[in-house]
């Protein structure tokens, strides 16, 4: 059907899309990812940066003040601490904040718009918010809810009940062995939980991917109308490519009618005529680089017109002198010379003639 979006978004569409900040992202895949990087890292450095607090505070609580305590030094302590702890916590943050950002760029790159930042009221219209609600995404949402919630009770579930012996000889453990169990439940709900839900990211972020490539799709006659925009009109390309070798014919045919071509030897041709009766100076009738000049060269010794190697005046007859243009007043002298030559080869080779009578030759 016309204007059915049947065909994939070219590349310039996903492009202007990125520049309008419209990428494929999860924010499941980040925020669970973000906690699961969270549980890791502070299973991993959790021991250290409790030492450290425990340090600081048994420090802070235990020390004497060595002068008269007083607003003044009461916040200078507080601040002395605070600087502690937080340096005590900074590789925990520094972990969390590299995270986020891998988390978001993995997905879809680095993207800076402003077009996410601009207010739009039609985020405060109820109507609007209620029909997303109720849509294909929000129920999809609202099923990912539910799945989250479902999976998050699962993993409780199995891992007390794998704890259930150690869980019932609690109220016989020392508050520190029962604060060592508690905590290595919570980590291990924390870290099977963030896991599940990470893969179940995964599937969110390819979900939503397909999701923002379906809705970039686009008719046929909008990837016409882009083709003709980027790579130019077909019609107007064609008509170019007739112009051009229309052109390339003219000039393979005037090379049979030339006086000499001048060549360099072999990136450029120039192809000279001169008529002192109907010309004022020299007109390049044909010139080529590479391929071009090979043809014109080749023309030019099955016609028996003279080919001469002239670097430097080929190249500067090829970069000033269009097709169909008399030489420049700077270029006479050189090629004066080589007509002088060409005219000498001529009378040369009409000396070796032998002359031919009416009645036959001598």
């Amino acid at each position: 059907m016309a204007g059915e979006r049947t065909e994939a978004p070219t590349p310039r569409r996903l492009q202007e899309a990125r520049r309008e900040g419209n990428v494929a992202r999860s924010q499941d895949l980040v925020s669970v990812g973000g906690l699961l990087i969270a549980v890791i890292a502070l299973r991993m450095l959790g021991p250290g940066i409790w030492d450290e607090l425990r340090a600081v505070l048994i420090e802070g609580l235990g020390r004497q003040p060595a002068q008269e305590l007083s607003p003044a030094t009461a916040m200078a302590m507080f601040r002395e601490f605070v600087s502690r702890a937080l340096l005590a916590l900074a590789p925990f943050l520094a972990v969390l904040v590299l995270a986020g950002i891998a988390l978001n760029i993995g997905q879809s790159g680095p993207t800076l718009s402003a077009a996410k930042i601009k207010p739009r009221l039609s985020v405060l219209n109820p109507i609007a918010g209620a029909k997303r609600i109720f849509s294909k995404d929000g129920l999809v949402s609202l099923a990912k809810a539910f799945a989250k919630m479902a999976i998050i009770a699962g993993v409780v579930y199995l891992t007390m009940r794998s704890q259930v012996a150690a869980i019932v000889t609690m109220p016989a453990m020392s508050v520190a062995e029962a604060s060592a169990l508690l905590a290595s439940l919570a980590f291990d709900i924390a870290l099977r939980a963030a896991a599940v839900l990470f893969i179940l990211g995964a599937a969110d972020y390819a979900w939503q991917r397909r999701q923002w490539l379906g809705r970039l799709r686009m008719t046929k006659e909008e990837v016409r109308r882009e083709l003709k925009e980027t790579d130019g009109d077909p019609q107007i390309k064609a008509a170019m490519r007739r112009r051009r070798q229309s052109l390339l014919n003219r000039m393979i045919a005037a090379v049979p009618k030339a006086d000499v071509v001048v060549t360099n030897p072999t990136h450029y041709a120039v192809a000279l005529k001169y008529d002192p009766v109907t010309m004022q100076a020299p007109i390049v009738v044909a010139k080529g680089e590479r391929l071009l000049a090979l043809r014109i060269k080749e023309v030019a010794r099955k016609h028996g017109v003279p080919v001469l190697e002239e670097p430097p005046l080929a190249r500067a007859l090829y970069a000033a002198v269009p097709v169909g243009h008399p030489i420049p007043a700077n270029l006479f002298h050189a090629v004066a010379e080589v007509l002088a030559w060409v005219y000498a080869l001529r009378q040369k080779a009409a000396a070796k003639r032998p002359f031919t009578s009416p009645q036959g030759a001598f």
